[in-house]
């Protein structure tokens, strides 16, 4: 078994609200000037939604997190996960797709570097790497 600290992250934070207003942007000057022109408040209105979701979902990434490596389970957010796929890991970036023990959610974590000091980052890419789902 292997433990960690998570932090929140202000970098996840800042990606996601970049993100969505390069969106609303994006949906502003494409539809400036067409018949769909009515509808970018609906869509700003639900892109404003969308970013306010993402920001409550990244301010929940703290804790204890604990991976059992021999059982391919993660303990977060005061429950067990099991590992439903091969984790995505990149060099920044991991992605783990988690199913709940005990009431059978799913959730994806999203994990990005600065969640973590840097040697606990690298100590999770190694576990992560070593776990074979088949």
């Amino acid at each position: 078994m292997w433990s960690t600290k998570l932090n929140q992250s202000y970098l996840q934070i800042i990606i996601s609200s970049s993100f969505y207003l390069f969106l609303m942007m994006t949906s502003l000057f494409l539809f400036a000037d067409t018949h769909l022109n009515s509808y970018t408040f609906i869509v700003d209105v639900a892109l404003i939604i969308e970013w306010w979701r993402s920001i409550c979902y990244f301010q929940t990434i703290t804790g204890e997190l604990a991976l059992f490596h021999h059982i391919n389970q993660i303990y977060w957010h005061n429950q067990r996960w099991y590992l439903m796929h091969r984790p995505l890991i990149f060099r920044y970036i991991i992605l783990l797709n988690l199913k709940s023990r005990r009431t059978g959610h799913r959730c994806t974590l999203f994990l990005i570097t600065n969640n973590l000091k840097p040697d606990d980052w690298r100590t999770l890419r190694y576990y992560l790497y070593q776990i074979d789902l088949t």
